[in-house]
């Protein structure tokens, strides 16, 4: 899952916020109430956010670990992002970020063209944003209602895209071990599994998008798949998704989307044989939901996802890895500086015959549930602290259960 970075220190952090924010030629936005120049011109604008978690160590149970191996809960994370408008309705934007002070990540870098002035349609080309599902994109900041991300978007299963299993009982000694699986085929080194679909990182490719007021479609051509987004493909085929949401009176908006993609590494599977190389596609189907009503916010999300894989070790291949997920999460803002807001989160897996267990059925992957609340404080306008608990449960890896107090601060700009 390779991504454009930038190795060093925070010197070379400091570097890159200048260059982003400055190296487009053009004019710096002002204030928001200033008179807009004119359409013709080139116009930068830019923003960004600094987050920090502060939580407890966790080297043990791994349930916030991220594919960019950093524990989620405990985090400093500083985001830019800018737009520079090239022409009237052709943009560059784009994101760098850095986590822990471990390099800079160029997540985002697409440009946005919009043929029609009279029309809600528009065409990205680049690192683009995600369209299956609704968290990737509010998967930072104040968007997220609580401190943590959904299971689906960030707990890393036991699968790698850059080595495999030959057998059933080799995959099921991995289940609870998504931080760090090892597996015979591929690659030898250690390294983290993969979420079911991530939000951390955007694929690269080509995506159209259309809506109105009652209406949202999207579609889009990229590279990776949903659990594996890369800037080279690394794998082969293209992955095709897609996304139509409805927007009702009264503030529901409830959405469809899907993706297919291929997720395991074009190099490990030449080392299988080439009747099993058709096996290696992620297909995704999701529904998503969102209601605000006055103080109050509920979403939801269910997704259904299939990993294909070639055991070359079985002489009868079992039927796709199936994951399926759903949370809920609400938000009630009681007073305009206060509000409390909670996540319930689950995470299931199919089941495969081995000879582990007796031969008895067991999934493939351990099962796990989330539970997260928090109270807010809006202590200025752009300035935000979070404190809270999240408690996780999981049948199956070195730890059952475990519960993390965490105090996030979070300023934009």
């Amino acid at each position: 899952m390779p991504s454009i970075m930038v190795r060093g220190s925070w010197g070379t952090l400091a570097l890159a916020v200048v260059v982003l924010l400055g190296a487009f030629a053009g004019p710096a936005a002002g204030d928001p109430q200033e008179t807009p120049a004119p359409s013709s011109a080139p116009r930068v604008t830019g923003g960004g956010e600094v987050t920090a978690v502060a939580g407890p160590e966790d080297d043990q149970a791994f349930f916030n670990y991220t594919d960019y191996e950093h524990n989620a809960l405990r985090v400093l994370r500083v985001r830019l992002l800018g737009e520079w408008r090239i022409w009237q309705r052709l943009s560059l934007l784009g994101e760098a970020r850095t986590e822990n002070g471990d390099g800079v990540q160029i997540p985002a870098l697409y440009l946005r063209w919009q043929p029609w002035r009279d029309h809600n349609f528009d065409v990205q080309i680049g690192r683009i944003p995600p369209v299956i599902g609704s968290f990737p994109r509010r998967a930072y900041g104040r968007d997220n209602v609580v401190v943590g991300s959904p299971l689906p978007y960030q707990y890393l299963i036991s699968l790698r895209p850059d080595a495999l299993p030959a057998t059933i009982d080799q995959l099921l000694r991995m289940r609870g071990r998504g931080w760090q699986p090892s597996y015979p085929i591929g690659s030898q080194a250690l390294g983290p599994g993969i979420p079911v679909v991530s939000s951390f990182r955007w694929d690269t490719g080509a995506e159209a998008s259309w809506r109105n007021q009652w209406m949202e479609l999207a579609g889009a051509v990229t590279l990776g798949a949903p659990a594996t987004p890369v800037v080279q493909d690394p794998s082969d085929g293209q992955q095709y998704s897609g996304r139509i949401a409805m927007h009702a009176p009264g503030g529901l908006t409830v959405g469809l989307s899907g993706a297919r993609g291929g997720w395991i590494n074009r190099s490990v599977l030449n080392l299988v044989p080439e009747s099993l190389r058709g096996r290696h596609n992620q297909t995704v189907v999701g529904v998503d939901a969102e209601a605000g009503v006055g103080p109050w916010l509920v979403r939801a999300e269910w997704l259904h996802s299939s990993f294909e894989l070639p055991f070359v070790g079985e002489t009868v291949q079992p039927a796709p890895l199936v994951a399926d997920s759903a949370f809920v999460e609400g938000r009630y803002r009681f007073h305009p500086r206060w509000q409390i807001a909670a996540r319930v989160d689950h995470l299931g897996f199919s089941t495969l015959v081995g000879t582990i267990n007796n031969g008895a059925p067991t999934t493939w992957d351990a099962p796990v549930e989330r539970v997260e609340g928090i109270l807010g404080f809006r202590a200025r306008r752009n300035v935000e602290i979070r404190g809270g608990y999240q408690y996780n449960w999981r049948d199956g890896g070195r730890v059952h259960e475990q519960g993390y107090p965490t105090l996030m601060g979070l300023f934009w700009f």
